[in-house]
């Protein structure tokens, strides 16, 4: 369980990560009427003990409530929201609760641990008190993200590029990572490029233990892709890969017209994953 304690500025220096919960954003502050919490992503071996920002830039004072919230990450980047792991993973907070005054600062420090690596969670702050123009009541909510990494790094072996995919309608091309391994990695840098070396990148993001994740671009060039980049913490990754219709669409077209007027489902072994 969280719990309410005394810090003291001390721990390690903060290594902002560019993550933004299912994929990693620029070195920002998450920004909302005014509002902002910095930096928005951390990441830290084993432990952290450390501090974020929150900031008030309205003329309006407003009540912080922070909690703890778990989350989970799908392989299309979308971030679900689950429970506060209370039993593995353990959290102090210098202040739960407190009164942010207007064009004010306020610094909330924390220590966290977790039974078991890796470990992720978000501590959100939801802000009352800010009003609009039309004296409509705003709440504004604010996350920080916090990565616990486990000691041993993720391995070149441990993640595989199971797909690429092209849709020249959408004008996008996806690639499907898979994680094998129990740790948690990130893609640093990602980018398809063309056989003659034209390139579109994507921006990063977290690869979770155990999970898949596709990573999409804008392709608007006349040539298909055809090799996939991905640059992680320790190792990079270089593979050229023959592009596929999108799973969905492939499906589609293989059925026959009798099977389509029925609405049989499509052809087994069709990857919909």
């Amino acid at each position: 369980m969280y719990q309410l304690g005394a810090h003291n500025r001390l721990g390690p220096q903060l290594r902002s990560a560019r993550l933004a919960l299912g994929l990693l954003a620029p070195l920002a502050p998450v920004t909302l009427a005014a509002q902002t919490v910095s930096p928005p992503i951390v990441e830290y071996q084993e432990r952290a003990r450390a501090s974020f920002q929150l900031s008030n830039g309205s003329i309006f004072p407003l009540t912080v409530v922070l909690e703890p919230h778990g989350f989970d990450i799908t392989e299309n980047g979308d971030v679900v929201s689950l429970p506060f792991d209370t039993a593995r993973i353990h959290l102090k907070l210098s202040a739960t609760s407190f009164r942010l005054e207007p064009r004010a600062t306020y610094n909330v420090f924390y220590d966290a641990t977790a039974d078991s690596l890796p470990a992720w969670f978000t501590i959100t702050a939801a802000m009352s008190g800010a009003r609009t123009d039309d004296g409509l009541n705003l709440r504004i909510i604010l996350p920080h993200v916090i990565y616990l990494n486990q000691k041993q790094p993720l391995r070149k072996e441990e993640v595989v590029v199971r797909r690429l995919e092209l849709d020249p309608g959408a004008k996008k091309a996806r690639v499907l990572l898979e994680n094998l391994s129990a740790k948690l990695g990130r893609v640093l840098e990602f980018s398809v490029a063309s056989a003659k070396g034209q390139s579109r990148s994507a921006g990063a993001f977290p690869l979770l233990p155990g999970h898949r994740r596709w990573a999409v671009v804008d392709w608007d060039l006349d040539q298909p892709p055809a090799r996939v980049m991905a640059r992680f913490a320790k190792f990079s990754i270089d593979t050229t890969l023959a592009p596929t219709p999108p799973a969905d669409q492939t499906a589609a077209d293989t059925r026959s017209p009798d099977a389509s007027r029925s609405g049989s489902p499509p052809p087994a072994g069709s990857d919909r994953r």
